[in-house]
């Protein structure tokens, strides 16, 4: 059964966290976390996130963010696809 569906807040803040599945290092160079780091402020200037506080560690982030008029599922999908996308380029999947 799905989850229920989370109500946009405009304006809320909200505690992000996300771990890679088997808890498999994705923060392992500097290169790495530059790249989230990157995407992140991409995102959140399209958006209007704004990032109050990040946290990268090997195999998982947080984020604290203020939503703008955007949902935060539609940031958030677009660096977990980004975020896909680059890992497996880098471990050619």
């Amino acid at each position: 059964m799905p989850r229920p569906a989370r109500v946009h807040v405009e304006g809320g803040i909200y505690h992000v966290y996300n771990r890679l599945g088997r808890g498999e290092r994705v923060f392992d160079r500097e290169q790495h976390a530059e790249v989230f780091v990157s995407l992140l402020r991409d995102l959140a200037q399209r958006d209007g996130l704004t990032v109050y506080a990040w946290c990268l560690m090997s195999n998982h982030y947080h984020l604290a963010v203020r939503t703008g008029v955007i949902s935060l599922d539609r940031p958030l999908r677009s660096l977990q696809q980004r975020l896909a996308r680059d890992v497996n380029l880098r471990r050619r999947v």
